[in-house]
């Protein structure tokens, strides 16, 4: 009797076991699952998506991180200070000098975004989204001179800095006034084409008047200094 018992004991245990191995997958797990996915999905910027559909990309890089030539690193930059910039380039406000292609700085921009008949591709929304992505996104790494700054050639500049750019830009160029870009660990060859385009009265929107007095008297010299100097900032860390 005991012997028949426990036949029909392992029966049982073998049939149950067959029987869960063989039931379908748990649909609630499965839709969890893909629930799950779908938030992922629906958190990704959509600024982000603009930002590379825009081909913003091919000037500034990874995240706005990683510019190439003289466009500057836009990553970490203040959210209305990158509209507004995107905004007055798209009106003719901010222009710039000619690279050594002889084409004007801001072209590549205007170029992709607004048509050849003159439409705009890119709506006030759509601005907002990308500005908003940039500045959510980790600065730039510093990329190292060629020649590093001596201890002399930091002094130096850090002492012009206080003088011609510290009332507008903050300390360290790290905590400027409203509308105004943080300028530490900017891309250098960006700096210098920007500060000699003040200095030429070339750049004319914003808040950029007030930088003329402070530029007109500085030397080439001094200019690269102030971009050696503000590029090896550090705002990674």
């Amino acid at each position: 009797m005991n012997k028949l018992t426990s036949i029909i004991s392992t029966a049982i245990l073998a049939t149950a076991f067959v029987t869960v191995s063989n039931l379908p997958i748990d649909p609630v797990s499965m839709s969890s699952k893909a629930s799950a996915e779908a938030v992922k999905k629906k958190k990704r910027h959509p600024g982000k998506r603009l930002y590379l559909r825009k081909t913003c990309l091919a000037c500034h890089g990874k995240g706005g991180a990683r510019s190439i030539q003289n466009y500057p690193n836009v990553s970490g930059q203040p959210e209305k200070y990158i509209a507004q910039q995107i905004k007055d380039i798209l009106s003719g406000k901010r222009v710039g000098s000619n690279d050594e292609n002889g084409a004007m700085r801001t072209a590549p921009m205007t170029g992709a975004l607004i048509t050849p008949e003159g439409k705009v591709r890119i709506n006030d929304e759509e601005i907002k989204q990308i500005a908003n992505y940039l500045s959510l996104q980790p600065p730039a790494k510093v990329k190292p001179l060629e020649t590093p700054l001596s201890e002399d050639q930091i002094k130096a500049a850090q002492k012009l800095y206080k003088k011609k750019c510290r009332s507008c830009h903050g300390k360290g160029a790290l905590k400027p006034l409203k509308n105004y870009p943080i300028i530490a660990g900017q891309n250098k060859a960006y700096i210098i084409a920007q500060v000699n385009d003040v200095k030429n009265k070339i750049r004319r929107n914003g808040k950029i008047k007030t930088m003329y007095g402070m530029v007109k008297k500085l030397t080439d010299e001094q200019i690269d200094l102030l971009a050696s100097y503000l590029s090896q900032i550090d705002r990674s860390k």
